[in-house]
């Protein structure tokens, strides 16, 4: 039992992962500030925790600190 409760463990974090991928970023990063299309974006310091994940963003109107719920469903980002 000890063993399913770890596997189940991890494939929950490794699926919680699997949302927040650079081309998710992107895109849902282009989508709150919007205007932008998601090849106009780049993310870079990624950082993902068990409920959250936050990267910092550059577009052509500037740079973003964004944050979203580890599933990138209600994205912030805050222009510099």
């Amino acid at each position: 039992m000890k063993r399913f409760v770890i596997a189940m463990s991890l494939i929950a974090t490794g699926l919680a992962g699997c949302a927040s991928t650079p081309d998710n970023l992107q895109r849902e990063t282009a989508r709150s500030i919007g205007g932008l299309t998601s090849d106009q974006v780049t993310v870079s310091d990624v950082q993902r925790g068990i409920t959250n994940v936050s990267w910092r963003a550059s577009t052509p109107s500037g740079q973003y600190n964004c944050e979203a719920d580890d599933m990138v469903r209600r994205v912030n980002c805050v222009k510099q």
